[in-house]
């Protein structure tokens, strides 16, 4: 992106793009996953999406996340709980979709909310990691 431009737009901007990289970038990590794994499609149904989602979460999904968040971490200033919360956000969005759609769905939404939050703990650790990495490396080189 120009920077001329990058620094011409207003702040609210500038925290809606990088949400919308942080919510793809964790979109794009969970169809990466679901392709590596090669995980069956759900039945049709009323919990499609989310399925297609919680499947594909798995400890392999979740080191990605984690190395995701200690390269952020690393490499640009982002609050971390902002950059965790922002990568799992697809969960939330899509289980409020499905509730919206199919009545009577996801009715514990809250403590899928608390689970999705819990997804979000690898990235969390990672980007504050990486900020802990990369200031090492800045005293270290002074």
């Amino acid at each position: 992106m120009n920077k001329i431009l990058y620094y011409n737009m207003s702040t609210a901007t500038k925290f809606l793009l990088k949400s919308i990289l942080l919510i793809s970038i964790g979109l794009l990590i969970i169809l990466l996953c679901r392709t590596i794994q090669s995980t069956n499609p759900p039945q049709a149904g009323e919990y499609y999406y989310s399925s297609i989602l919680r499947d594909n979460y798995t400890v392999l999904c979740g080191s990605i996340f984690f190395i995701v968040g200690l390269l952020i971490g690393y490499y640009f200033k982002l609050n971390p709980w902002y950059v965790g919360i922002s990568l799992i956000l697809i969960f939330p969005i899509v289980a409020f979709y499905e509730a919206t759609i199919y009545r009577g769905s996801h009715n514990l939404i809250p403590f899928e909310l608390v689970i999705h939050f819990l997804f979000s703990l690898p990235v969390i650790v990672g980007v504050y990691l990486g900020r802990f990495l990369q200031k090492r490396r800045k005293k270290a080189m002074s």
